[in-house]
């Protein structure tokens, strides 16, 4: 199943659509700023490279095998994330990074939404990544959802988020962070 060129969504009170080749300027500003970033695969500063990654992203975004998307509020940008490495019944959900001064709740539905589009509109089984072994609070977000951690490397844990795990833990997640339909 593949998402369409003008794939827009809006739950929990955020809408999401896919990126393009003008949203590399944003994309680039979270994607640099050394806080926001710190646990992030290290991107170029340079706007021309940014452009030129978005116009190859695209291609595969053609295909099916990688999503990239805009998280806003009021029609204001506020973050971003991907769904990659698509294959079989399996995708990676990664590159999640929101402004700083994101209500914790538009940041987490920006997850939530990811996961949703992955499981209910690409009909994936299984979210595969990895979180950065520093990065301590995203990964107790992900154990909440129901990851499990199923390896690691040297700067990483590995993770696994199955869809019916997902769903089940889903409800009691919303409440606890006050998101609603």
């Amino acid at each position: 199943m593949k998402l369409t060129s003008d794939f827009q969504l809006i739950r929990y009170g955020v809408s999401v659509r896919l990126a393009g080749e003008e949203d590399s300027a944003f994309i680039l500003s979270l994607r640099t700023n050394e806080h926001l970033a710190r646990f992030l695969h290290q991107t170029s500063p340079d706007l021309e490279e940014q452009r030129k990654w978005m116009s190859a992203y695209k291609l595969r975004e053609q295909k099916g095998e990688d999503y990239y998307f805009i998280y806003s509020k009021e029609g204001i940008p506020f973050g971003v994330n991907r769904i990659y490495d698509i294959h079989d019944n399996i995708g990676t959900g990664g590159s999640w990074i929101c402004l700083p001064g994101t209500d914790v709740e538009d940041s987490m539905a920006s997850l939530l939404i990811m996961r949703d589009i992955m499981f209910e509109n690409l009909h994936l089984d299984y979210d595969k990544f990895d979180v950065r072994k520093l990065n301590k609070k995203v990964q107790k977000v992900h154990l909440l959802l129901g990851a499990e951690r199923v390896g690691e490397t040297d700067l990483d844990y590995l993770y696994s988020l199955s869809k019916e795990t997902y769903f089940e833990k889903k409800k009691d997640f919303m409440q606890l962070l006050n998101i609603y339909y």
